[in-house]
Formats: C-alpha cells, structure tokens, sequence
C-alpha cells in the first residue's frame, strides 16, 4: 500500500538530515563515498521521514525496523533500507512496485522468464552467462529473494476481516534434500473479497503429506491475521478437516468439493453406475432450490444404497455439505461448488514440476516460483472480478448482510 507523502516533509528536511548523517561520519570518510551511498541514504532518509509522517496520522500503528532492497536509479544500483510498519500499511511511494528495481520491461520480463523456466537460480545464471546479456548474475539473485520474501510476507500478512469465500485445497510435490527426494505438502488458500476479486491468503510448502495439523495451523493462522466472518468456505473431504472447519468458522456454509466427490465415485461405484452418479450430481446445479435439490441427491442414494452401503452412508451424513452452493445466484454456483479456484495454482505448479525434471531442486526454489506464480495472478488474470462473480457479487454481498451485520444491528 503506497502512502501519500506529508506537505510537511520538505526539501529542506531531508537535505538537513542528509547533512546532519554525512557530518556524523569519521574524518576522511567522505572521500571515500560513492554515488551509490549517497543515493541510497536520501532514499532511505527521505523514507524514513514518510514514515513517521504516516504514524502521524495513524496512531495505532507502529514503526517495525527496516529491510534492506536493491533498486535501479536510472541506470545506478543502489541498496537502500526500506521502513516498514508492524501492520504493513506503509509503503514508501518512492518504492517501485513488488518486483520492480527500475529494470526497463524486457529486462524484468528476462529474469522472471529464467527464473521460472530452469530448474534452480544456478541454472538461470548459466543461461544468463550462455547469453552474454547486460544483466547481472546478482540482479537475478535480488530478483529471486524478492519472490521469496515476498511469498513470505503473502503469508503472513493482516487480512480482511470479512471475505465472500474462501477456496482451500492442498497440492502433493517432490523436493530434493541431500540427494534425497522429499514429499511436500503446499497448503494454499484463496480468499475471495467483498470487492470480487481474488487474493492468496496462503500458500505454505510444508514438509510431509497433507495432514489435519497442519490443516488446523493455516486455518487458525486467517483467524489470528485478522478474519473474522466469511459467507462460505469450500474445500475436499479431507479426512477430518469438515468439523474443523466448521469449528473455526461456525456461520459460513462449508461446501464440500463436487469434482473430489465424482472422483471418489469411481473408486466406489462400477464404471456404469459411476457415469450415472456424475450425470445426476452435475444435474443438481441447475435445481430450483435447495429443498428440490436435497430430494434429488435422496433420491440418488436410495438408488444406489445397495451397491456401496458404506459411500452412500456417508454422502447422506454430508448431504447439506454438498448442497450449500445451491443456495447461491446460478451464475457462480459452478465456482462455489468445487475447489477449482485453487486448481488453477495447483496446475500451473503441476506445469513447473514437469519442467523441473519431476521435483524441485529446493524448497527455496519452490518458494521463489510460488511466489512468482501467485504474485502473476493477483496482477494479471486476478486484477479484477470474473465474469461470474461480477453479475453475482451485489446478491453476495446482501447474502453477507442479512447472515452477520443485522444479527449484530
């Protein structure tokens, strides 16, 4: 988030400032200092005042350090320490968005396109030094570390306290360890904003398979980030995360996965009657309401009792779970009722480890090609509300209305 400078930072501050630091430095050090350290300690300074500005007019916040960044000023590298704010609201406006050092386009389009296309940042400098470009091997280090940290701030930031949907789903991957080869878990997250448009909340590699504890971790991790009301919450069946879920966010709607459910079909059912099963429950999205809805999935299950007594037994438990999306205006019932939202991350990580050989050479190399992956979404194909969600976001957000602000009225 960029602020806006205060009209009482002035020229004449910053060069009092610049002046008072320079005259705090050893005899015969001056000479030995560069543009670059010039450069950087105005940047800095004048940061560091619209900072304080900034805490001026927001109290309740409060100052949290400094990170070092690497920028392009013309054609000068500079580092610089960036201020930064326990809430994370403050944003320099002299900083250049995330991922940006003043790199002209094709150059920042080269390094994401190395970074994302070889199999580790070793072999993105190769191809650098097989190319004999103008780019340095530590602009595509800095690069890297900012997808990374930024990955790393992704999941850990303060979040809206009230969000329409939350997709969850996990993706299974592969990292090389000590010459040993690792299962990994990525656990992701994707809210869905009052304002229709999609963010990353979480997408946390973690090592193992996909597990309730950790489930529970990410979960709990929304609630101490900020969230507090969500209309709805889709996810799979993953074996003990439903009463979770409902635990952790007890108004929402719970929608379990339709796709995940047609898969478990055909590991349950013979292959006729399985076709059968995924006709009638894709059939269920166009029902008239919910009632006509739970008659016909009745209705299925009566049919089907005797062939897989123990899934049917199930599925009837979990009905409502299946049905809530049709509760929702038609046109985004088919994106509430299955977590292909989250698919869309899980297949571009699918495309990357093909690309990998299989896995990827390091967790730190999965962060950075998840950090750039999500950052690509959220600027590119996620910068404004889908079709879908456009047409039904005004009904959504009565929907949200009526569930939590007249109770609290």
């Amino acid at each position: 988030m960029a602020t806006s400078p205060s009209p009482k930072i002035t020229e004449s501050d910053v060069l009092r400032q610049l002046a008072d630091e320079i005259g705090d430095w050893a005899p015969g050090e001056l000479g030995r200092t560069t543009l670059r350290q010039v450069l950087g300690l105005m940047f800095s300074l004048l940061s560091e005042s619209e900072r304080r500005a900034f805490l001026a007019r927001v109290p309740e916040d409060k100052g949290n350090g400094c990170y070092p960044r690497s920028l392009v000023l013309g054609s000068t590298p500079v580092e610089v320490q960036v201020p930064r704010t326990r809430t994370g609201r403050f944003r320099p406006s002299l900083l250049p968005g995330p991922y940006q050092r003043g790199f002209s386009g094709e150059t920042e389009a080269l390094l994401w396109g190395l970074l994302l296309s070889c199999r580790s940042v070793s072999a993105a400098k190769n191809a650098l030094r097989q190319m004999g470009l103008p780019v340095s091997e530590k602009e595509l280090e800095t690069v890297a570390a900012d997808l990374i940290e930024e990955l790393e701030l992704k999941n850990t930031a303060p979040i809206d306290c009230d969000l329409l949907v939350l997709f969850v789903d996990g993706k299974y991957v592969e990292i090389k360890e000590s010459e040993r080869i690792r299962p990994y878990t990525i656990y992701v997250v994707i809210g869905l904003g009052r304002d229709g448009k999609k963010h990353t909340l979480a997408c946390l590699p973690r090592p193992g398979r996909e597990s309730l504890e950790e489930w529970k971790k990410v979960l709990r991790s929304l609630l101490e980030r900020g969230l507090r009301r969500v209309l709805m919450v889709v996810q799979d069946d993953f074996s003990g995360l439903l009463p979770v879920t409902v635990g952790l966010f007890p108004k929402a709607d719970v929608q379990l996965c339709i796709v995940h459910l047609q898969r478990n079909a055909k590991r349950h059912l013979s292959k006729g009657t399985a076709a059968e099963f995924t006709k009638r429950i894709r059939a269920l999205k166009t029902a008239w309401d919910q009632e006509t809805a739970a008659h016909q999935f009745d209705e299925l299950c009566d049919r089907l009792q005797g062939e897989a007594l123990t899934f049917i037994a199930e599925l009837r438990k979990k009905r409502d779970h299946y049905l809530a999306f049709v509760k929702y205006p038609d046109s985004i019932r088919r994106s509430l009722s299955t977590t292909n939202t989250v698919e869309v991350i899980n297949k571009e990580i699918e495309k990357i480890r093909i690309n990998s050989g299989g896995y990827f050479q390091s967790e730190a190399t999965l962060k950075l090609k998840l950090g750039a992956l999500t950052f690509g979404l959220e600027n590119r194909r996620w910068r404004s509300p889908a079709a879908a969600v456009a047409e039904a976001l005004h009904q959504l957000n009565l929907m949200f209305e009526d569930r939590f602000e007249a109770e609290e009225s």
